[in-house]
C-alpha cells in the first residue's frame, strides 16, 4: 500500500524531527486560555486517575505521571529498548485507567512489542502491538513483574498504521483501536486483530457478554493475534477501519456512546459513530467513496462526518492540508456555555481543533484553535474546582497543554494609539506598502500600553491608497486566515472599519491583503483598548 508523504512526516513519530508548528503561536477561539502543563519528549497519549493523577505516555517508551502540578522526574514505569518498538509509528500509543481503580490500582498500556530482539527494522516480523494490564501504587513507581497481558500479537508489519487508544466506556469495557499495519487488505480480514475496534472486559480480558461476534465460526485471537481464515475474532467490536487513530467517548450519553476518527489514505478523512460488529468498509471504501479495491461491496456504515484533502474542512477557515484526523473529545454538559454536545476533533497535519455540532442527522464543523501543532491525543480532565481540556502535541519538543475557559472579559480603554502605518518608513511597524497575497506580521502585545495579558484589541483598520479592489485579512500570527475579511476596499479609496482582533500567545497579528490584478496597499492600525 502506498504510505502518503504526510504519514511518513508527521505520523512518523519515531524520527522526532518532524514537529508541527511551535505551540507558543497557538491560538484558541475567544474566551478561552491555552497554557502549558508540562514538556514531554513524543507525547501519544493521556488517562486520569480517581485521585486526579494525570498519565502521560511517551512514544519512547516512558509512562510520566504529573501530580500537584508537578511533572514527577522519574517515570512510572521504562520499556527498555530490547522490550519496545519506536520506530515508525510504533511504540508506547496509550494508556486507560481501570473503573476501580480506587481498589485495584490497575492501569492499561498499549504498546509494540520487540517480540524477538533487535527485530524491529525487519517488514512483517517480529514487531506486534499488546494491551498490558499494570499495577500503578501510590509510590507512582510500577513494577514490571505486575504486567498481565490481555491481549498479544496484534500485526505491525509496515510500522504505521497501529493506532493504539485505550478508552474505557460507561459499559466498564475496554475498547482498543488497532489499525492495519500497513497492509491496506488486512481491513477486511475478520479473522486477524488489524484495522479493528476491540472490546474487552475488565480487568482480565474476558469477552463481554454482548460481543457483536460469538458462539459458531469464532475463536478468541487474544493469544495469537488471529484465527482460522473464515472466522471471526471474538474481540472485534466494530471492523473495515484503516487507522482509527483515536477514540472519543461521550460523558453526557446514557449509555456507552463514541466516535472513531480514522485517517484516510489519499483523499478523505473520516470520523464514525462506533457501532457493534458493523463495517466501515476501508479498503473497499474511504470515508463514503468507493476506492475500487474492492468487486462488490457488501453492507457498510458511512462515516457521520468527512472531510476532504486539499481543501478547506467545510464550515471552516482551515487552510488545505488537514490530513490527518486525530484526537477527540466530547465535552462535558454544562462545562463551557453553548458547547453542550459538542465534540472537538483535532489534525495532526494542519495542527487545528475543529467544533463538530449535530443538527438533525447532519454534523457540522467550525473553527476552534489553530497553531497547534501536530495534535495527536484530547481528553477533558480535572482542573481545580472545574474541568479543562488536555491535548498532546509533538510540537515544540513534546507538550501536554490545557485548555480552560476564561472569566468574562474584561475591557480596558486606551487613549488612541497607532500601533502600525506602513505610511512610516521609519517605525518598527511602518513600510513598505502591503503587498498582494504576502502575509506580514506586526507586533502587538507589549506596545501601545498593551499587557502581554492581553487577549484581544479593539481597533480601528484602515486601507490607504490600494492599487485595485480587495480586502484586509487580519488576525492572529500562527492562526489560520479567516474565512471573511476584516475590511474591503475599492481601488483608490481610503476604507476604514472598527474590529475586535485576538492576539494570541504569540503576540503579534499577521496581516494578509488580497488584491484584484495585484499591486499593494498602505495599511494603519489604531488601537483603543483591550480585553483581559
Amino acid at each position: 500500500m502506498r504510505r502518503s508523504a504526510r504519514a511518513a512526516a508527521v505520523l512518523g513519530f519515531g524520527s522526532f524531527m518532524v514537529m508541527g508548528a511551535a505551540p507558543a503561536g497557538a491560538v484558541v477561539a475567544p474566551g478561552f486560555s491555552d497554557t502549558l502543563v508540562a514538556s514531554v519528549g513524543a507525547p501519544t497519549a493521556l488517562a486520569f486517575t480517581p485521585d486526579g493523577r494525570l498519565l502521560i505516555t511517551s512514544q519512547t517508551g516512558t509512562l510520566r505521571v504529573y501530580q500537584g502540578g508537578v511533572l514527577l522526574p522519574t517515570p512510572a514505569l521504562t520499556f527498555s529498548a530490547s522490550q519496545i518498538c519506536t520506530n515508525g509509528e510504533r511504540g508506547l500509543l496509550g494508556v486507560a485507567v481501570d473503573p476501580n481503580f480506587a481498589t485495584n490500582n490497575y492501569i492499561y498500556l498499549f504498546y509494540t512489542f520487540n517480540k524477538f530482539a533487535n527485530a524491529c527494522l525487519v517488514f512483517n516480523s517480529a514487531p506486534v502491538n499488546r494491551v498490558s494490564r499494570f499495577t500503578l501504587p501510590a509510590t507512582n513507581v510500577i513494577d514490571p513483574a505486575t504486567q498481565l497481558v490481555l491481549i498479544d500479537n496484534m500485526p505491525s508489519p509496515a510500522s504505521n498504521h497501529n493506532a493504539g487508544d485505550l478508552q474505557v466506556g460507561k459499559d466498564g469495557h475496554l475498547y482498543v483501536s488497532i489499525g492495519e499495519g500497513g497492509i491496506a487488505s488486512a481491513a477486511r480480514d475478520e479473522h486477524v486483530l488489524t484495522g479493528k475496534v476491540l472490546r474487552v472486559a475488565l480487568p482480565d480480558g474476558s469477552i463481554p457478554a454482548d460481543n457483536p461476534f460469538q458462539g459458531a465460526g469464532t475463536e478468541r485471537c487474544n493469544v495469537n493475534g488471529f484465527t482460522d481464515p473464515g472466522k471471526r475474532c471474538q474481540e472485534t467490536f466494530a471492523w473495515g477501519l484503516r487507522n482509527p487513530f483515536r477514540l472519543g467517548f461521550d460523558p453526557n450519553a446514557i449509555g456507552t456512546r463514541f466516535f472513531i476518527n480514522d485517517v484516510g489514505s489519499g483523499t478523505w478523512e473520516e470520523i464514525d459513530l462506533g457501532q457493534a460488529g458493523v463495517d466501515y468498509g476501508w479498503n473497499c471504501r474511504e470515508g463514503a467513496h468507493a476506492t475500487g479495491s474492492c468487486s462488490s461491496l457488501p453492507s457498510m456504515v458511512d462515516p457521520l462526518f468527512e472531510y476532504q484533502h486539499g481543501v478547506q474542512i467545510p464550515g471552516t477557515s482551515s487552510p488545505t492540508n488537514c490530513n490527518c484526523v486525530s484526537g477527540g473529545a466530547f465535552v462535558p454538559d454544562g462545562l463551557w456555555p453553548g458547547h453542550d454536545g459538542v465534540y472537538f476533533f483535532g489534525d495532526c497535519v494542519c495542527g487545528g481543533m475543529f467544533r463538530l455540532t449535530q443538527s438533525g442527522s447532519v454534523f457540522s464543523a467550525a473553527d476552534f484553535a489553530c497553531g497547534l501543532g501536530t495534535l495527536v491525543h484530547m481528553r477533558f480532565g480535572p482542573h481545580g474546582a472545574t474541568q479543562a481540556l488536555y491535548y498532546t502535541t509533538y510540537a515544540g519538543g513534546g507538550q501536554v497543554r490545557r485548555i480552560t475557559r476564561d472569566d468574562p472579559y474584561d475591557f480596558f480603554t486606551l487613549s488612541p494609539c497607532r500601533l502600525a502605518d506602513t505610511r512610516n518608513p521609519n517605525g518598527p511597524s511602518g513600510g513598505p506598502a502591503l503587498q498582494n497575497g504576502v502575509t506580514r506580521d506586526f507586533p502587538a502585545a507589549g506596545l501601545c500600553g498593551i499587557p502581554r495579558t492581553a487577549k484581544a484589541m479593539a481597533v480601528n483598520v484602515t486601507a490607504i491608497s490600494p492599487t485595485g479592489s480587495g480586502q484586509l485579512n487580519v488576525y492572529p500570527t500562527g492562526c489560520l486566515v479567516p474565512a471573511t475579511g476584516t475590511l474591503h476596499f475599492a481601488a483608490g479609496q481610503t476604507r476604514a472599519n472598527s474590529a475586535v482582533l485576538a492576539i494570541g500567545t504569540s503576540s503579534q497579528i499577521a496581516v494578509l491583503p488580497t488584491i484584484a490584478g495585484g499591486g499593494t496597499v498602505h495599511f494603519v492600525l489604531d488601537v483603543l483598548g483591550y480585553f483581559e
